[in-house]
C-alpha cells in the first residue's frame, strides 16, 4: 500500500511537471497546449508509465468541466439566427468524416454502435479552437465568422447526440435524472442573483453540479461528460453574458483540472502501436483536415466571400480536439473502440490541427 502511495504521488509530481513543460512549449510553437499535452501523455505511456486512481479522477473531472465549457459554448441564439445556413456548412463538413467512417466500417468490419462512436469523434470540431483561429484574424464578428462559428457549434451539437445514442441505456432512474436536469434549467438563471464574494456562489454552484451531477449521471446509463455538456447549454447565456464569470471557470478548468485529461488521454495511447500506423493516422488527419476545409472553402466562395477570408473560416472549422478526444475515451472506456482505434484516433486528432495550422499560415 505504502509503494502504491509513493507510486501515486510520483505520477502526480512527473505529469505536472509535464504540463508546465507543455503550456511553454505550446506557447513556443503555436499550438494549442491541449494538443502537446496529449503527445507528452503519449511518450509517457511509451515510457511506461502508468496511469493511477488520482490520475484518473482528476481527468475525470477536467473531461466534465471541460464539456461543460464546451456547452456553455454553444449560443442558442445565433444558431437560431443563421441556422439554415450553419446547417448547410455542417453538412457540407461532415461529408469528408463520414466517407472515412464509411470505409473503417467497411474495411474493419466495425459494429454499427462502434462506428456511430467514431462518426461522432470525426465529425466534430472544437469551437474553443474555431473561436481562436477567427478572433486571431479578426473574423469572428463578421457573417462569414460567425457562420463558421454556428457550424461548429451545429457539429459539436450533432457529435455529442451521435455519442449519447451509441453510449446511454435506458433505466428506471432515467426519470430522475430528467428531473434534475430540469431543476438546472430553472436554477441557472438565478446565478447572478447569488451573494458571497464576486461570482464565488456561481462558480461553487457550477462545479458542484457539474461534478456531482456528472459522476451520478452514470448510474442512470448516460455517461457524465454528455450530462456536463447539456449542462453547459443550458448555462450558455448566462455564462457567456458574464464575461469575468467565465474568464474564473475557465482559469479553473483550463489552468488545473483539464491538463490531467489531455495528459491521461495521451497516456492512454497503446505504446505499442506500430510507427507506420501512428504516421498513417496523422496523415490521415492532415487529409482529413484539408478535405473538411476545401470542400467548407468552395462553399465559402459560392456565396460571395474572398479567398483569404474563406480559407481561414473554413480551417476553424476542420480541427478536432476536445469532442474528439472525449468521444474516443468514452468509447474506450465502455469497450466500443479497441485500444488500436482509440490510438489512431487521438494521433488523427493531432494530425487536423496540424494540417489546419499549417494551411493558414501559408496561405
Amino acid at each position: 500500500m505504502e509503494f502504491e502511495v509513493e507510486y501515486d504521488i510520483l505520477v502526480i509530481v512527473l505529469v505536472a511537471f509535464y504540463i508546465l513543460a507543455a503550456t511553454r512549449i505550446a506557447h513556443v510553437i503555436g499550438l494549442p497546449p491541449g494538443v502537446v499535452e496529449i503527445i507528452m501523455g503519449a511518450m509517457l505511456a511509451f515510457w511506461g508509465v502508468k496511469s493511477t486512481e488520482v490520475l484518473t479522477l482528476l481527468a475525470a473531472i477536467g473531461a466534465n468541466l471541460l464539456l461543460f465549457m464546451a456547452g456553455s459554448e454553444i449560443d442558442l441564439a445565433l444558431l437560431r439566427s443563421i441556422l439554415p445556413q450553419a446547417v448547410i456548412v455542417a453538412l457540407v463538413s461532415a461529408l469528408a468524416p463520414l466517407a472515412l467512417t464509411a470505409l473503417l466500417h467497411v474495411y474493419l468490419g466495425l459494429s454499427l454502435t462502434s462506428s456511430l462512436v467514431i462518426l461522432a469523434s470525426l465529425s466534430a470540431t472544437s469551437v474553443a479552437l474555431t473561436y481562436l483561429l477567427l478572433s486571431s484574424y479578426r473574423l469572428v464578428r463578421s457573417r462569414l465568422g460567425q457562420l463558421a462559428l454556428a457550424s461548429a457549434m451545429l457539429l459539436d451539437l450533432s457529435g455529442m447526440i451521435m455519442l449519447n445514442i451509441a453510449t446511454a441505456s435506458i433505466s428506471p432512474s432515467l426519470a430522475f435524472y430528467i428531473v434534475i436536469l430540469l431543476a438546472a434549467l430553472l436554477l441557472y438563471p438565478l446565478l447572478p442573483r447569488l451573494g458571497g464574494a464576486p461570482f464565488e456562489a456561481e462558480i461553487r454552484l457550477i462545479t458542484m453540479t457539474v461534478i456531482i451531477l456528472g459522476f451520478l449521471s452514470d448510474f442512470v446509463g448516460v455517461h457524465s461528460v454528455l450530462t456536463s455538456f447539456i449542462l453547459g447549454v443550458i448555462a450558455s447565456e448566462t455564462v457567456r453574458t458574464r464575461v469575468q464569470l467565465r474568464e474564473k471557470l475557465e482559469s479553473l478548468a483550463t489552468g488545473f483540472f483539464t491538463p490531467f485529461f489531455f495528459i491521461a488521454s495521451g497516456m492512454s495511447i497503446d505504446p505499442g502501436i506500430p510507427l507506420h500506423y501512428v504516421a498513417l493516422a496523422l496523415a490521415g488527419g492532415v487529409a482529413l483536415a484539408l478535405a473538411r476545409t476545401y470542400t467548407v472553402y468552395f462553399y465559402f466562395r459560392l456565396t460571395g466571400s474572398s479567398r483569404r477570408s474563406s480559407l481561414i473560416a473554413a480551417s476553424s472549422t476542420a480541427m478536432l480536439l476536445t469532442v474528439t478526444i472525449i468521444a474516443a475515451s468514452v468509447g474506450f472506456q465502455l469497450g466500443l473502440l479497441d485500444s488500436l482505434m482509440y490510438s489512431v484516433l487521438v494521433w488523427i486528432v493531432v494530425g487536423t490541427i496540424l494540417g489546419s495550422f499549417a494551411l493558414v499560415k501559408m496561405r
